[in-house]
């Protein structure tokens, strides 16, 4: 997956820095060449000190996401406040009119990545596996289309790992709050290549407010993740804020008794105990 920074408001440092000046100390802001770039990025590094967040909404930043799976898409767009998007819709666009398996990025799939790069798990290469399915897929999906299906209808086959494409526009300050989380440890590692790929984007363009990217806990001067549904911080475990989550296998699963921490992580089982 690539994101692209397609558009953005321009000199969004002092786009933001203007209501800022105006609001606080009357700067009188008529244009923005009044304000230089070190008057910039000091009101932007106030404005971060702050509670009162309003300026970081002067600006936008419009994103492609290119190949962004099907799972990650409905993560996306529950960032509803400050966005809007625009889907490509596979109700119109033919899901073969391009190879999706061929080059897949696996980061999307890291931990099937993974094994399926190693010694074969019982006998069998899980990565292959999942590459086999997802052309039975997609060969099914152009089946049903010759059949007559309706591609609306034909879709349904594909399953999350599909890579579509969005276009999102956002404030800077939904962008801000949409990333921090992104940004964490918690989040899967996909989403912590793609936050990165969007701090680095506007860091290129306004270095003051992508260093303002950052995560969760950084953003609150304190590790926020401390419910025992919470997984391990290992960004605040590296502060030194923080020890590391201790794992309790009460939860059952199909995997068997005591199999599952209430923070969501399975216990790895040995080769015989999965067989």
């Amino acid at each position: 997956m690539k994101i692209h920074l397609i558009n953005h408001t321009p000199q969004p440092e002092k786009t933001i820095a203007a209501p800022f000046l105006n609001m606080g100390i009357g700067f009188d802001t008529t244009n923005l060449d009044q304000i230089t770039d070190e008057q910039a990025q000091d009101a932007i590094r106030e404005i971060f000190k702050s509670h009162l967040m309003a300026p970081l909404e002067y600006a936008s930043f419009q994103f492609f996401w290119e190949d962004i799976p099907l799972f990650m898409r409905a993560q996306l767009v529950r960032h509803r406040i400050g966005w809007t998007f625009a889907e490509r819709s596979l109700r119109f666009y033919d899901a073969n009119l391009r190879d999706p398996v061929t080059d897949y990025d696996w980061d999307a799939i890291p931990t099937i990545d993974k094994i399926g790069t190693k010694s074969p798990f019982i006998g069998v290469n899980l990565k292959d596996i999942m590459q086999r399915e997802m052309r039975r897929q997609m060969e099914l999906y152009t089946l049903f289309l010759k059949e007559g299906v309706d591609a609306q209808d034909a879709r349904n086959v594909i399953g999350v790992w599909y890579p579509t494409a969005m276009q999102t526009n956002c404030s800077y300050l939904a962008l801000r709050n949409g990333m921090a989380d992104r940004l964490s440890s918690q989040a899967h590692p996909f989403w912590q290549k793609a936050a990165r790929q969007i701090k680095d984007l506007v860091t290129s363009v306004a270095p003051a407010l992508g260093a303002g990217l950052v995560d969760s806990c950084e953003l609150a001067g304190r590790c926020v993740w401390n419910s025992r549904f919470d997984r391990d911080c290992a960004a605040c475990i590296e502060r030194g804020r923080k020890k590391a989550h201790i794992h309790l296998w009460t939860r059952n699963t199909t995997l068997g008794k005591n199999t599952q921490c209430d923070c969501g992580v399975m216990r790895k089982l040995e080769l015989t105990e999965a067989q």
